[in-house]
């Protein structure tokens, strides 16, 4: 309502000691939480029936569509049932096309529903002066890096990493292309990979850049990646 645009609104189940620390033990099952939970939600914003279901107030708003985070086949499948977009964060686009794609096929499916949009987060930096590809890499993904699912995530998609060394996953992820680093015109063919393999909508993020140099030149990669970007389309 505040923004006058559509919103995605996206969720997750966290990591496993968060959710302990919250609720004294990790769930259960980590996929069947995130579809009862996603279930609720779309109820609550779904439109008034007699079925006695609670639903938030009657409200004027562009739109919420439901989002949820996925790294693995799991819940890839899980947004097929239930999501209007799937979130990916630092995953390779082979591995969004050969097996999130398909687990998320698979879960629509089953649910008779259509395949949700995707949506990826992709880390990039413009090769500039006095910058390292490898240092940024490590500001900006090492606490991914070191967490469990992530790194099974990228072993998946044929990295070398492990959550003990989240320096040496920052360099996989430089060399293997998975975090974008080059002129703006390569970065933006980068990006144009995953819109290849399906993928509806890339996120852009330049926090490297952000912690290491500064906003003024965090806003400057983003400008001269997206303008490259436009500029590849036409």
């Amino acid at each position: 309502m505040l923004t006058g645009h559509p919103t995605v609104l996206g969720l997750g189940p966290a990591t496993p000691d968060f959710v302990a620390g919250l609720h004294g033990k990790p769930y259960d099952s980590p996929r069947d939480t995130c579809l009862a939970y996603l279930q609720e939600v779309r109820r609550l914003l779904g439109p008034e029936d007699d079925d006695g279901a609670v639903r938030l107030p009657a409200l004027s708003h562009p739109g919420v569509e439901t989002g949820l985070g996925v790294l693995r086949p799991a819940l890839a499948r899980a947004a097929g049932q239930v999501a209007d977009a799937a979130i990916s964060w630092m995953t390779p686009h082979g591995y969004i096309q050969d097996t999130l794609l398909p687990a998320m096929a698979k879960g629509a499916a089953e649910a008779g529903r259509p395949v949700p949009r995707v949506v990826t987060v992709v880390h990039a930096a413009v090769n500039r002066p006095h910058r390292n590809p490898y240092r940024l890499a490590y500001t900006a993904a090492h606490a991914h890096l070191a967490g469990l699912h992530y790194s099974d995530m990228l072993r998946r998609a044929g990295l070398r990493v492990h959550h003990s060394r989240p320096n040496l996953g920052a360099r996989a992820l430089v060399d293997a292309g998975v975090f974008l680093h080059g002129t703006p015109q390569e970065i933006a063919t980068g990006l144009a990979e995953y819109g290849r393999v399906g993928v509806d909508e890339v996120v852009v993020n330049v926090a490297g850049v952000y912690s290491d140099h500064g906003r003024e030149d965090a806003v400057r990669d983003l400008r001269d990646i997206l303008t490259a970007c436009r500029e590849a389309e036409n």
